[in-house]
């Protein structure tokens, strides 16, 4: 199995295929990854602060895909909607680096994240992935570093035992024979993701410099 990348490049799966229905029951018509977030949209500051060595698979919806034209290679899940899981087997099937990382794309500042779980996934040679946890102790399956050989042949085996659509992505990132996890600590403002309009405004509050709340 090929070493990661010493240089610390990576693919990195965006999933933007949720609906949303959270955020657009509260602002209906509106596609949250598309709204301002001060000079840029929400999926577009995401996409901004990670390094170019990084190269972004956008699984979900063109509309998303156009808040960062000529950065992201857009891709679809099968089944469309299908959920979280279809959506990374297809950035898996499409990246190339040994290091896979995914993000949610309404995570707006969650690039910071990405080089802890790069690391730490490289220092653990039996781990299939580096997981994000969160100040509650909680895992952040869309802050996490794979395997991408490894993850693939779960992906499979997830596969031809029942389909992936409507899967949670805890369906792949439990420790088995494929290798174990790795945690990290991830900032609450890492770990932020935009499901209604007041985390929208929580985002701008901390670009704005608000302080994270204690113990993040």
């Amino acid at each position: 199995m090929p070493e990661l990348s010493p240089d610390g490049s990576a693919d990195v799966v965006l999933l933007a295929g949720g609906a949303g229905r959270r955020f657009a029951a509260q602002r209906p018509g509106v596609d949250k990854l598309t709204v301002q977030l001060c000079d840029s949209t929400l999926i577009g500051r995401l996409v901004a602060d990670l390094q170019p060595r990084w190269r972004i698979l956008l699984v979900g919806h063109p509309l998303a895909a156009a808040a960062a034209p000529g950065r992201v290679v857009q891709l679809r899940e099968d089944p469309p909607g299908g959920g979280p899981l279809p959506a990374l087997a297809a950035g898996l099937e499409r990246a190339v680096t040994p290091a896979v990382v995914v993000l949610g794309g309404d995570q707006p500042f969650a690039a910071s994240a990405v080089p802890r779980l790069l690391a730490a996934l490289a220092a653990d040679p039996g781990a299939l992935a580096a997981v994000g946890v969160d100040p509650a102790g909680r895992r952040q399956p869309l802050l996490s570093a794979l395997r991408r050989e490894r993850a693939l042949r779960v992906v499979r085996e997830l596969a031809a035992a029942g389909g992936l659509a409507g899967r949670p992505l805890r369906a792949l990132l439990t420790p088995g024979a494929h290798g174990g996890l790795v945690e990290v600590p991830v900032s609450e403002r890492e770990c932020l993701d935009v499901d209604v309009p007041a985390d929208l405004e929580r985002a701008r509050a901390l670009l704005a410099g608000a302080p994270e709340q204690p113990g993040t």
